[in-house]
């Protein structure tokens, strides 16, 4: 199982707790979170893994959230610049059309007179 997770680059949530887990799993995990980015919920209480383990798991999900929330800011600001931009040229081309009308229109209204 730990050997799925450490290449995993989409797995957000897991839940290993109160599995009667032992010491040495805990440090696996440690040592996997390392490496591992994406992992951002661990539930793992009522196991028996050491509280230095713990608490260095703890420090490494902190960490990937962090990250996460990073990466999820950097989308929604370019998703929001992308609709500004979207905005100002709707804008832009309705401008132009109402500008090409007016010349229509004037066109028109010109050819009439001259008729």
């Amino acid at each position: 199982m730990l050997l799925a997770l450490q290449d995993n680059k989409s797995l957000l949530s897991l839940n290993l707790a109160n599995n009667k887990l032992e010491q040495p799993i805990g440090y696996a995990i440690r040592k996997l979170l390392e490496t591992n980015f994406t992992l951002i919920d661990l539930e793992i209480g009522f196991n028996n893994f050491a509280l230095g383990d713990v608490r260095e798991i703890q420090k490494a999900l902190k960490r990937n959230k962090e990250m996460y929330d990073a990466e999820r800011l950097k989308e929604w600001k370019e998703r929001k610049l992308m609709r500004d931009e979207d905005e100002r040229l709707h804008a832009l081309y309705l401008k132009e059309q109402s500008k090409k009308e007016e010349v229509r229109m004037e066109t028109e209204t010109k050819e009439l007179r001259e008729a």
